[in-house]
């Protein structure tokens, strides 16, 4: 995964899930935290807490027509979702968007 960083991330993990209104939850685990490089780009707004994790966690959420928007484990916990068999984000809705205007290609 490339960013306005000098260098990449390598993708660790990668989960999709369809939900039942037809829009779609997908998550990505990096190899490090997103920031690493250079945290001008990823620097948590005030007055939110940066996570000290090695990795990061992205969850995108897309409605049933593509469009989205995407939160990290930057500032919020990572979670088991046992109904998914996978991982996410806690409390999802509340975390600040970290990733605007996402739009799935087709």
């Amino acid at each position: 995964m490339w960013t306005s960083e000098a260098a990449g991330y390598s993708v660790k993990y990668a989960y999709r899930t369809a939900q039942p209104d037809g829009s779609e939850r997908i998550i990505f685990i990096t190899d490090r935290r997103l920031g690493l490089w250079s945290d001008q780009y990823w620097k948590p707004a005030a007055p939110s807490t940066p996570s000290n994790l090695p990795f990061t966690l992205i969850e995108v959420r897309l409605t049933e027509k593509g469009e989205g928007e995407g939160r990290t484990s930057l500032t919020g916990k990572v979670v088991e979702d046992t109904a998914a068999k996978s991982i996410g984000l806690e409390n999802y809705s509340a975390l600040p968007v970290m990733l605007k205007n996402v739009k799935k290609v087709k």
